[in-house]
C-alpha cells in the first residue's frame, strides 16, 4: 500500500517559478523563505500568474483568485512589535468574479500637490467595484507595460 501524507504537503518557493514580478516586487524572486510565507496560502495544483507589492502589502494573482496579503505581526501594547508570523490574507476575490481591471494614476486628493499621485488598480468585480491602491508617491509604480501583464493575469483564462 503507497505512503499518503494525513497533511497535504506545504508549497514552497518554487511555487513562484514562471511567476511575473511587477513594480516593486521585481526584486522579490531573490527571496526564496519569503516567497515560502506566501506559497503556504496556495492551493496544491493552485499556480500563482502575478506578484505585485501595493500600498501595505502584497497582491498575488493566482490562475484562481486575486489574494492581498498583509503581514501579520504578534503585538503586545500599541508599539511593542513581538515578532513576525508571516502573511496573512486580507482579501480574496475569485478570478472568475473579475470583469475588467483598469489602472489609475491621479492626484492622492484634491488638495493633494501635483507630486503626489496615486497608483491604483480598480477591479469591476460581480459585487461591485475593488479598489486596491498599489502605491502612493511622486511617480506611479506600475509601468503601462506591467500594468498589460496584470491585466492579463487577471481576465485571462481561469483554473477549471
Amino acid at each position: 500500500m503507497p505512503f499518503r501524507p494525513i497533511v497535504p504537503s506545504v508549497r514552497d518557493a518554487d511555487a513562484f517559478d514562471g511567476t511575473a514580478f511587477l513594480g516593486l516586487a521585481r526584486g522579490s524572486k531573490r527571496d526564496p523563505y519569503r516567497l515560502s510565507l506566501f506559497a503556504r496560502h496556495l492551493e496544491p495544483d493552485e499556480r500563482p500568474l502575478a506578484f505585485v507589492a501595493v500600498h501595505g502589502g502584497t497582491l498575488v494573482v493566482t490562475d484562481r483568485r486575486l489574494l492581498e496579503f498583509r503581514a501579520h505581526l504578534e503585538v503586545h501594547g500599541a508599539w511593542n512589535v513581538k515578532e513576525f508570523q508571516g502573511y496573512e490574507v486580507r482579501r480574496e476575490i475569485p478570478r472568475s468574479d473579475v470583469s475588467r481591471a483598469e489602472h489609475r494614476i491621479g492626484p492622492a486628493s484634491e488638495s493633494a500637490s501635483p507630486a503626489d499621485l496615486e497608483d491604483v488598480l480598480i477591479l469591476e468585480t460581480r459585487l461591485g467595484l475593488e479598489r486596491i491602491l498599489v502605491s502612493r508617491g511622486p511617480e506611479p509604480t506600475l509601468a503601462p507595460e506591467e500594468f498589460e501583464t496584470l491585466q492579463d493575469a487577471i481576465l485571462g483564462p481561469h483554473a477549471k
